[in-house]
């Protein structure tokens, strides 16, 4: 009976095979390392982030408000370039914005050597329309500019080869002379030019130097005649063919032309057109600018992050992870 009750029992063996599994397997220190990694990368940007001034963190906090993968044109909170400067800056200077951006904000005041120019093309206009598409009248900084042009397919200012003035130049002169004179009677002062084309003579005694000159005076004579004062001429010079209207090609009709330079005198009050600085003495100013202190970490706290590293290294060249 006893050996029966033996025959059906099942005995049930377990073996131990070499090696670890499951919990006792490797895979852990994978894990644990990817860990210890995140652990040390999220405690490096914390520690930036908390050694940064109060206007960056705002800076990065708006970038990540507004950032997005699918935003190909630009990301929107940003600071240009330009505004570098502020984010550096502890207590950055409060920003001012216009009252008014519509169409109720004032225009900008013209000022005299703009209103000039406005009078001098309206003077064409009225008294020399036939001849407004040679005329050229611009503005550069406080200097009015008034050339009068001669074309090929146009009216001609000059008889051939000679100083003197066809009638249709002394229309125009005659049209613009008082307008340019009451700037004179403020203090305004007037270049006269005369320029050439490339084409010489064949004699010595009169080149394009005399002939430029000579009717650069009888431009001054006629405008005087027309009621320009003396007094407001400043200069009277001839250049000959070495400033053309059109470089490519000194033999142009353009070439031809009586070129005025008008000084406007600013107004009580009115600031001169800013003048860009000279390419050497803004790379002096770089030069001796000092860059800006960047922000540093406490030393303690730099001391700690470098001994945690450390630690951190070692115990990977170990492998004790």
């Amino acid at each position: 009976m006893a050996d029966k009750e033996q025959k059906g029992k099942i005995i049930i063996k377990k073996v131990k095979k070499g090696g670890h599994g499951g919990a006792h397997g490797g895979s852990w220190k994978v894990a644990y390392a990817d860990f210890v990694t995140a652990m040390m990368a999220f405690f490096l940007v914390m520690w930036l982030v908390n050694s940064l001034p109060q206007e960056k963190r705002k800076e990065i906090s708006k970038y990540f408000q507004s950032f997005s993968l699918f935003d190909t044109g630009g990301k929107p909170g940003l600071v240009p370039a330009q505004d570098l400067s502020v984010m550096r800056d502890e207590n950055p200077p409060p920003v001012v914005e216009p009252l008014s951006q519509g169409p109720e904000a004032p225009a900008k005041q013209a000022t005299e050597a703009e209103k000039l120019a406005e009078g001098l093309k309206k003077e064409i206009e009225t008294k020399a329309p036939d001849l407004k598409g040679q005329v050229i009248v611009k503005v550069e900084g406080n200097q009015t500019i008034f050339e009068l042009v001669d074309d090929a397919k146009g009216k001609a200012l000059f008889a051939l080869g000679k100083a003197d003035l066809t009638p249709d130049a002394k229309r125009v002169l005659d049209a613009i002379a008082p307008k340019i004179a009451e700037e004179g009677r403020q203090g305004g002062k007037v270049t006269i030019e005369g320029h050439t084309d490339a084409y010489t003579y064949a004699g010595e005694n009169f080149t394009n130097w005399e002939l430029s000159t000579d009717r650069a005076s009888n431009a001054r004579r006629e405008m005087e005649r027309a009621g320009l004062g003396p007094d407001m001429i400043a200069q009277v010079s001839g250049y000959a063919a070495t400033k053309p209207y059109v470089p490519d090609n000194p033999y142009d009709a353009h070439n031809r032309r009586i070129r005025l330079v008008v000084q406007t005198p600013a107004k009580p009050g009115e600031n001169p057109p800013a003048q860009e600085a000279a390419p050497q003495e803004a790379a002096k100013a770089k030069a001796q600018a000092q860059p800006e202190p960047q922000p540093q970490a406490p030393a303690d706290q730099r001391e700690l992050l470098d001994q945690h590293m450390d630690k951190l290294y070692d115990q990977q060249t170990k492998g004790k992870f």
